[in-house]
């Protein structure tokens, strides 16, 4: 085994609430997307939030989760 390989790094508290506000994000917009999708299916209309929780938090959720995975890649690249 070559030393350069180290004990894995723990993730800070800040960067695992980031980490789990993200996820909520994101299942959330999915949500509010899929009682969107039915609601239209069935022929009603959808509250206009759920339009707006969609289109904004999946894409914040992406760009979340894009940041926490190039902080990784930093964090990697330096061991």
């Amino acid at each position: 085994m070559s030393p350069h390989y180290s004990a894995p790094q723990t993730v800070g508290r800040t960067w695992q609430i980031f980490n789990y506000t993200a996820m909520a994000l994101a299942v959330l917009a999915l949500i509010a997307l899929i009682v969107v999708l039915i609601s239209k299916w069935a022929g009603g209309t959808p509250w206009p939030g759920f339009n707006w929780v969609a289109m904004i938090a999946l894409p914040a959720a992406f760009l979340m989760m894009g940041a926490s995975v190039m902080r990784a890649v930093t964090i990697r690249r330096r061991l």
